[in-house]
């Protein structure tokens, strides 16, 4: 009788290792994945230019001086300027890369989300395009005109 009870224990004690190497051979998945995303180049890149747009144009926000390019008003106001965003709007990608300072292509668009008029950065993300990296950020868009808008700043990097 006495080996039965130990069997049983047995049994349910197993099911619980089991069990519990399972959650952690989920955990250890899943924790490997994000740290592949971090390392991986381009995602670091896009993460850099991500947090660049937020800063204001090098050495001025002039189209034709402008040499690194950030969509900010100043250091002061974070806000985004709307010529600036025209001003990026004309340019090509050769530009976009080496005022950003990156290898990578990439493509922005801008999203007013009070009407959902976008408005495009370096033209779309061909479908032949290998490994793209995606990130929003929202930000506050002041016009020439003092009025603003949320809108959302969508990066796209690829290769």
């Amino acid at each position: 009788m006495r080996g039965q009870y130990f069997s049983f224990d047995a049994i349910i004690g197993s099911v619980i290792f089991i069990l519990a190497l399972v959650a952690l051979l989920s955990y250890w998945y899943s924790v490997r994945s994000f740290l592949d995303f971090q390392n991986d180049p381009l995602s670091k890149d896009a993460i850099a230019v991500s947090n660049l747009l937020f800063t204001p144009p090098s050495p001025d926000s002039s189209c034709g001086t402008m040499e690194k390019l950030g969509f900010a008003k100043n250091w002061n106001d974070r806000r985004v300027d709307a010529s600036i965003l025209a001003c990026a709007g004309s340019k090509d990608q050769q530009w976009l890369k080496s005022s950003l300072g990156t290898q990578f292509n990439l493509s922005i668009n801008v999203t007013n989300k009070a009407n959902d008029s976008s408005f495009l950065i370096g033209g779309d993300v061909p479908a032949s395009a290998l490994n793209v990296v995606k990130i929003r950020r929202l930000a506050t868009v002041l016009e020439s005109d003092g009025h603003t808008y949320l809108a959302s700043i969508d990066l796209s990097m690829y290769r």
